[in-house]
């Protein structure tokens, strides 16, 4: 099911409270995802902390209203909800035996990331021993989407510790779908982002057919937004292809050649041909490799350009 969209701006006195008690949520990792939910955490009138080794990530944090840290810690036992947005299965890991030493009992911990299934589990694990519970609440959006609370969340795992986190998603997203039984989450994100490198890739080769026409690129942006041909990607990526305007990502090309890589790895697993996946895989991998892995994703356009054809 899914959770009405909250409004952030409304009353404090009502965001931050929950069971009477003001809420604490802790953020690890405080990248472009992490910085956005404390952003609206703190909006809503919640207590935030989080942590993250970049001195960069740490000073954002703190413009933003939160406390940072650069390591995990004990701070994280006083906190009701714990948010990993995290860079890799590795870290995940890492993060996940540190966490097990620090926290208590009953906590609940929500692993945001795009990791295969495998890498969740072992997460899961190592959390075992402090008794707290792990979540596989994945998310679909942009780091843009995710600045304005535009998120859809997929959280999966016991369904008391998803109710129990539901209204502290809502305050940075506009619903929260309750996916089912643990690893759920993170199968509906193959599926959303595996839309979402095909829409962006069919924006760049309409762009690049266009720009062919020597059509305006702004009235065909305006067309395609108010047309049968919209989507969401092209409504977000395509005035970054047109103004070539990749940095910084709203979602970078290093990190979403990491996404490709593991559903492309699930779709084998599940013995799945799916011939555009496949093309549109070959024009990111082309990406990634001639374009800085910092650049957003919608600089696959510039591989159309490049071709020349």
């Amino acid at each position: 099911m899914t959770g009405p969209r909250r409004d952030p701006r409304r009353d404090h006195s009502q965001n931050r409270m929950r069971g009477g008690v003001a809420m604490k949520v802790g953020i690890v990792g405080l990248g472009i995802m992490g910085s956005a939910y404390a952003r609206n955490l703190v909006k809503a009138g919640v207590s935030v902390e989080g942590a993250d080794p970049s001195e960069a990530a740490r000073e954002k944090a703190a413009g933003l209203g939160a406390v940072a840290h650069e390591k995990v810690g004990p701070w994280l036992a006083d906190c009701d909800f714990v948010i990993l947005s995290l860079i890799s299965p590795g870290v995940l890991i890492e993060v996940a035996g540190e966490l097990a030493q620090v926290l208590k009992p009953g906590q609940i911990v929500l692993d945001t990331g795009t990791f295969a299934l495998a890498d969740k589990l072992a997460a899961k694990e190592a959390l075992e021993p402090a008794g707290a519970v792990l979540l596989d609440c994945t998310v679909s959006g942009t780091g843009a989407q995710a600045w304005e609370a535009d998120l859809v969340f997929m959280a999966s795992g016991p369904a008391d510790a998803v109710r129990g986190a539901t209204p502290m998603l809502e305050r940075i997203s506009k619903s929260v779908i309750h996916a089912g039984e643990f690893g759920a989450g993170i199968a509906m994100k193959f599926v959303a982002n595996h839309a979402v490198a095909l829409h962006n890739a069919a924006a760049a080769e309409t762009l690049h057919y266009a720009e062919a026409l020597g059509l305006d690129l702004q009235l065909v942006y305006r067309m395609l937004s108010g047309g049968a041909g919209q989507s969401k990607m092209s409504d977000l990526r395509l005035p970054l292809m047109i103004e070539q305007r990749y940095e910084p990502p709203t979602a970078s090309l290093k990190m979403f050649e990491k996404d490709l890589r593991v559903i492309g790895e699930d779709l084998a697993a599940h013995g799945l041909d799916l011939p555009i996946f496949d093309a549109v895989r070959a024009l990111y991998k082309e990406a990634d490799r001639t374009l800085p892995e910092s650049y957003d994703t919608a600089a696959v356009y510039e591989v159309y350009r490049a071709s020349g054809s």
